[in-house]
C-alpha cells in the first residue's frame, strides 16, 4: 500500500522567528527568542504529519509519511535544504536560479493573538523549472496515499499548477486542496476531495452571492468533495460528504496561531489516512486538535505542553443540517 503523502513546497521560505516580550514600534527589541526554520505552509503540515507519526499507530494502517516537493535555490536554498535535513523531512527540491525567499514571523508575548507576519513574494521561476517540476510532481504522486496542494505560489507559476496536478493525480490519491487568489479559484475547479480555506479567502473567490455557507454548498455542487471553512479562534465549517459540521476548537493558552490552519489540514489528512472509515467527526477532531496544540506552540508544529492528543476529547463538533 502507498504510504506517502506528496505536499507540494513550490514556494517555500526560511522562517526567521522573532519573539518580544512587548512589541513597541520606532523602539530597539532585546529578542526573548529567535529561531530560524525551513517554513511555508507545505513545510508546516509535513512537520505535523512527521509529528503525528511518532505516535502510537490507532489503526493497522502504517502512519503517512509526508515527502515535499518544489523549489530551492540560492545561499538560502541550501539552508532550506539543510533544515529540512536536520528535521528528517524529505524533499525533492528542484534549484532555482533565483534564491529561496526568508519570511519573518513576530511574536508579541503580550498580545500572542496578533502575530505579525511578513512574507516575501518568492524566487522567479521560469518554463525550464516548472517542467523540472512537473517531473518532481510525478514522482511525488506515483507512490502517493494523498496530494496535499498547499501555499502560495511564486511568481512565474501559472495559476492552474495545483488544478492540472490534481486532475492528474491518479484514483485513489485522495487530493487536498488549500491554497488563496487565483491559484484557489482555478484549483476548486479541478474537483478536489478536500478544499481547506478560511472565511477570508473564500469570500476573496466567491462569485456566488450570498454568505460563506452559499458559496461552499456551490463548491460542493459543483463537485467538490468537501469544503471545510476555518474563521480564526470562530467555528469551523465543514460541509462533508455526510453532512455539514460546526467544529468548535478547545480553548488552549495561545502563544501563537501562526501556521494553525496547516496544522488543521495535517491532522485532517493523517486520519483520512489512516482511519477513513471512522467518520468525518473523527475527521474533524483529529484536526481541530491539531490546529490548537499548533496554537498552544511558539513555533509551526505541535505543542509539547498540549499535544493533539489531549485535546482530542475537548473538539466539540456537531451537526447542524438538517
Amino acid at each position: 500500500m502507498n504510504t506517502d503523502i506528496a505536499i507540494a513546497s513550490v514556494n517555500p521560505a526560511i522562517e526567521r522567528l522573532l519573539v518580544v516580550d512587548r512589541n513597541r514600534p520606532g523602539s530597539v527589541h532585546r529578542l526573548a527568542r529567535s529561531e530560524t526554520l525551513a517554513g511555508g505552509k507545505g513545510v508546516n503540515v509535513a512537520r505535523v504529519l512527521a509529528i503525528l507519526a511518532t505516535e502510537p499507530p490507532v489503526t493497522p494502517v502504517a502512519h503517512p509519511t509526508p515527502h515535499l516537493f518544489g523549489f530551492a535555490g540560492g545561499p538560502t536554498g541550501r539552508l532550506l535544504r539543510d533544515l529540512l535535513d536536520a528535521e528528517g523531512l524529505a524533499a525533492d527540491l528542484v534549484t532555482t536560479r533565483d534564491a529561496t525567499r526568508v519570511c519573518e514571523v513576530l511574536v508579541d508575548l503580550a498580545d500572542p493573538d496578533g502575530a505579525t507576519v511578513y512574507n516575501a513574494k518568492g524566487a522567479d521561476v521560469d518554463k525550464t523549472e516548472l517542467d523540472a517540476l512537473d517531473e518532481a510532481f510525478d514522482r511525488a504522486v506515483r507512490d502517493a496515499r494523498a496530494l496535499v496542494c498547499t501555499g502560495s505560489l511564486p511568481p512565474g507559476a501559472p495559476d492552474d499548477l495545483y488544478a492540472r496536478w490534481i486532475e492528474a493525480a491518479p484514483d485513489p490519491v485522495l487530493t487536498v486542496l488549500d491554497a488563496h487568489g487565483p491559484a484557489l479559484a482555478a484549483g476548486v475547479r479541478a474537483r478536489p476531495d478536500v478544499v481547506k480555506v478560511n472565511a477570508e479567502e473564500l469570500a476573496a473567490v466567491s462569485d456566488v452571492g450570498g454568505s460563506t455557507l452559499d458559496t461552499a454548498r456551490a463548491w460542493r455542487e459543483w463537485g467538490v468533495g468537501c469544503v471545510i471553512v476555518t474563521d480564526g479562534p470562530r467555528p469551523t465549517l465543514a460541509l462533508t460528504p455526510n453532512g455539514t459540521y460546526e467544529v468548535i476548537a478547545p480553548d488552549v493558552p495561545t502563544r501563537s496561531a501562526v501556521g494553525s490552519g496547516d496544522a488543521f489540514c495535517a491532522g485532517l489528512v493523517h486520519s483520512l489516512t489512516t482511519a477513513a472509515d471512522r467518520g468525518w467527526g473523527r475527521h474533524l477532531r483529529v484536526a481541530a486538535a491539531c490546529g490548537a496544540s499548533n496554537a498552544a506552540s511558539l513555533t509551526a508544529g505541535q505543542s509539547s505542553d498540549h499535544p493533539a492528543g489531549s485535546l482530542y476529547e475537548q473538539v466539540i463538533v456537531r451537526r447542524i443540517d438538517g
